[in-house]
């Protein structure tokens, strides 16, 4: 793998590059139904290097927190999960400029705002979420799972 954009965030697989939603990460690791099956083959694909995804800096701790809480109840598993997570995505940073757009912008969750802009930062095509509602006034256009997953199959 090589850095090839201009923050260094490294890149493989296909070209369509896309930052996934915490919900949709969430659906994956928990099983919810309905939206399972697509957010895991997010992963799959992501850890065969067949997608060009990313996560944010946030992301990873909401999830950490949330595996240490609810699954593994062991920081050590924990952190072993995380680092299969590393190993598959990309991380797309948040810093101030993030959270300073997204405090100064139209778009009513700010933790949404916060991951669009650094969707915007990262230069990436989409923004994976089952909550195109949310991310009506993006920076990226946002785009469901199956929808990213029929792009990605004619790319």
């Amino acid at each position: 793998m090589k850095a090839d954009t201009p923050n260094g965030i490294v890149s493989k697989g296909r070209d369509l590059r896309a930052v996934v939603d915490t919900n949709v990460m969430i659906d994956a690791l928990a099983n919810r139904t309905p939206w399972a099956e697509d957010a895991q083959e997010l992963l799959r694909l992501a850890s065969l290097g067949n997608a060009k995804l990313y996560l944010s800096g946030s992301t990873i701790t909401d999830l950490f927190y949330l595996l240490n809480k609810w699954t593994f109840h062991d920081r050590r598993k924990t952190r072993a999960a995380i680092q299969v997570l590393l190993e598959s995505f990309g991380v797309v940073p948040v810093g101030y400029a993030e959270c300073s757009l997204a405090a100064h912008s139209d778009m009513p969750d700010f933790e949404d705002a916060v991951l669009a802009y650094a969707a915007q930062a990262a230069h990436v095509d989409y923004l994976v979420t089952r909550d195109l509602e949310d991310y009506e006034k993006s920076p990226v256009p946002a785009i469901l799972p199956g929808d990213y997953l029929e792009l990605l199959a004619q790319s």
